[in-house]
């Protein structure tokens, strides 16, 4: 890792042109962009565009591939649907409330009453409904944040979950939450390279609190007290099988149910970001156990929230502090740099015909690459200034005596390992893009292994540099 900086993640994001600074003026207007905004509302520029998709696409092809139905839900709905679900009574202070034509809406500070619709919508339509049934969303949502609280990546009021529910019978919950598990270990490892050890992660058994049922946790103490039963044994198997410890913390349970939330260590901090949550007070709210009996599909049915990252702001956020504003080569913005090294002579016809040839051939790949033009003066301050903004993940130097010896070392960065040199020998650019290409297979492979995709967005990023 890079050594560390006193920096705040949204500083990283702005450098990486992930973000639009909230803090940044819009000069014309004399007004910041926050202002405009409003409080806890991140806006994604053209690089977090970029990662925005990237990880969209990766998470929907994994999710596919594993059996999800991808659904997309809309962002307001009745308060009726509120209603049903207990949001309404439980959760109200933190959700967005509007009318319309004499009508009461809210604006969905969650996506599993529309997922809860889809399915009790598919076991009416279809026969032979499969179960457990998963539905994936990468859904936005948006919740009534306290201002003193709001951080635009940390803690905003609008956000991204990679969001699943899971409607399984009882019999099938522990193999659901260990694959769930399982599934999780692998985006964590092979997208963020994460360690998923014993001493990076445990699992946190959040519980209800028996005096608060009620008022702000739906259904009975025994109900409440069997579903901890229950999540508790998975704990205990997760434990066995994967060698995870979980804690007990009361009163950190969602509303609807307990959960386990899983807690990692990135360096000296420790973050709550994925999560799989039991959930049996939704199915019994919108009946779907009477509708799964009626259609021949189950005598009972649970319901698992679960997202890995969480929320998309908030991983990234925590990412960014860990790596001090480094990602893994898919998901940067810009990917490749090639400096092209002039001297003021006849010579920079070559340099420039290489670089640009050579960027080209990258362009040719999907790949995002740029050049930049420097001499031996400006070279360190132009390398120094995209180091520690734009943070390419390969850096390719090609001067006069590059071209003259035939060969050139190319930096980049490996996560988790920081950065690595490989000398490149080349007569022409063709053999240097050969060369980079042997780099980029590497760092793209883990990701592929998870699906069997490359992810590549041909996005032209000259003007940034």
């Amino acid at each position: 890792m890079d050594k560390p900086a006193n920096k705040d993640p949204i500083e990283y994001a702005v450098e990486l042109d992930l973000l639009v600074s909230p803090e940044q003026r819009y000069s014309v207007l004399e007004k910041t962009f926050g202002n405009l905004l409003g409080a806890g509302i991140p806006l994604f520029s053209v690089g977090g565009g970029i990662y925005r998709w990237i990880v969209y696409q990766l998470l929907l092809d994994f999710h596919v591939q594993r059996g999800y139905k991808p659904v997309m839900t809309p962002h307001v709905a009745s308060a009726e649907l509120s209603k049903v679900s207990g949001h309404y009574y439980f959760y109200k202070d933190d959700m967005f409330f509007f009318e319309a034509d004499g009508q009461e809406y809210f604006i969905k500070p969650m996506n599993c009453p529309f997922h809860v619709l889809i399915f009790a919508n598919a076991l009416q339509r279809f026969r032979n409904i499969p179960l457990p049934f998963k539905i994936f969303e990468p859904g936005v949502v948006y919740r009534y944040e306290l201002s003193g609280s709001i951080h635009a990546l940390l803690r905003p009021r609008g956000f991204t979950q990679d969001d699943a529910h899971i409607f399984t019978p009882p019999e099938y919950l522990k193999d659901v939450i260990l694959t769930v598990f399982k599934e999780m270990r692998e985006i964590y490892k092979k997208v963020f390279n994460l360690a998923f050890n014993e001493e990076n992660i445990y699992l946190r058994l959040s519980m209800g609190d028996p005096d608060k049922i009620g008022t702000d946790f739906i259904g009975t103490e025994e109900e409440w007290a069997n579903a901890e039963d229950a999540l508790r044994a998975v704990a205990e198997d997760i434990k066995g099988e994967e060698d995870i410890n979980y804690r007990e913390e009361r009163g950190e349970a969602a509303f609807y149910g307990p959960k386990l939330d899983v807690v990692v260590m990135l360096g000296p901090k420790e973050w709550q970001i994925g999560t799989i949550q039991f959930d049996f007070n939704l199915p019994r709210r919108f009946k779907l156990v009477e509708l799964a009996r009626n259609v021949g599909a189950a005598d009972d049915l649970y319901m698992i929230h679960r997202a890995y990252l969480g929320a998309i702001e908030r991983f990234l956020g925590v990412y960014l502090d860990f790596t001090k504003g480094r990602l893994p080569f898919v998901l940067n913005p810009l990917q490749i740099v090639i400096y092209a090294i002039r001297t003021g002579t006849e010579i920079d016809k070559g340099i420039d015909s290489i670089a640009l040839t050579l960027r080209n051939l990258l362009l040719g790949e999907e790949l995002r690459a740029v050049v930049v033009a420097a001499d031996r003066t400006s070279l360190g301050r132009k390398v120094r200034k995209l180091e520690t903004t734009l943070r390419p993940s390969v850096q390719i130097f090609i001067g006069e005596r590059d071209i003259e010896r035939g060969r050139t070392k190319v930096k980049y960065y490996v996560p988790g390992e920081g950065h690595r040199e490989k000398e490149i020998s080349f007569t022409d650019a063709a053999d240097l893009f050969q060369g980079v290409m042997e780099i980029v297979r590497e760092l793209e492979a883990p990701v592929e292994e998870l699906t069997g995709k490359k992810y590549r967005l041909p996005v032209d990023l000259q003007y940034m540099v």
